[in-house]
């Protein structure tokens, strides 16, 4: 897939991709030098989903594709991400998600945000959260799961997310102390 990119990279087009396990068919619209945007189903993912989409295409062997050139997106949403850069910070997190696999925490793992964790990462505990801060989209989109208590799984489903990324994010932030595990409901 990065391969592909790289390739395409320079041109303005859809990327239709299908046949790949566990991913439905999906659309990247690129323009020279940006993917566009990222569709499944003719709807456009929101970037937490479209990373994690892109992701588990990279790590795909198998699937079909074809480019469709000067093909545009049918709707207003754009994530307008630079490719290289995208290409990039994906290519790392896989990277970082394979080496740490062997310490993912299961699907049934359950996680709670810290009472001081926040505070932590955010200088005032509500405004906005770091760059540096890892996996804060997810943070940010399961937070009120996170807030009560919540298990990969869950997390996973209701965000509509790979389990593997979640946990690997939630053992991150478990690690910056943002999240702690929990026993039960």
């Amino acid at each position: 897939m990065d391969e592909l990119l790289q390739a395409l990279g320079h041109k303005e087009g859809a990327l239709e991709i299908w046949n790949v396990k566990g991913v439905p068919a999906t659309t990247l619209y690129l323009k020279p030098g940006y993917l566009r945007s990222l569709d499944q189903k003719g709807k456009p993912l929101p970037p937490l989903a479209a990373k994690a989409v892109l992701q588990a295409l990279l790590r795909a062997r198998e699937g079909s594709f074809e480019f469709i050139p000067q093909a545009r997106p049918p709707h207003k949403h754009r994530l307008n991400w630079p490719l290289d850069r995208a290409l990039l910070s994906l290519v790392t997190l896989t990277d970082e998600l394979e080496r740490a696999r062997d310490t993912l925490p299961p699907k049934e793992a359950r996680f709670k945000l810290s009472p001081d964790g926040l505070t932590k990462l955010s200088p005032d505990g509500v405004g906005p959260l770091p760059a540096q801060v890892p996996c804060r989209d997810l943070l940010k989109a399961a937070g009120d799961l996170l807030a009560r208590g919540a298990s990969v799984g869950e997390i996973a489903e209701r965000l509509g997310l790979p389990w593997d990324y979640v946990a690997f994010c939630l053992h991150r932030l478990a690690s910056a102390g943002a999240v702690r595990p929990t026993v039960g409901r």
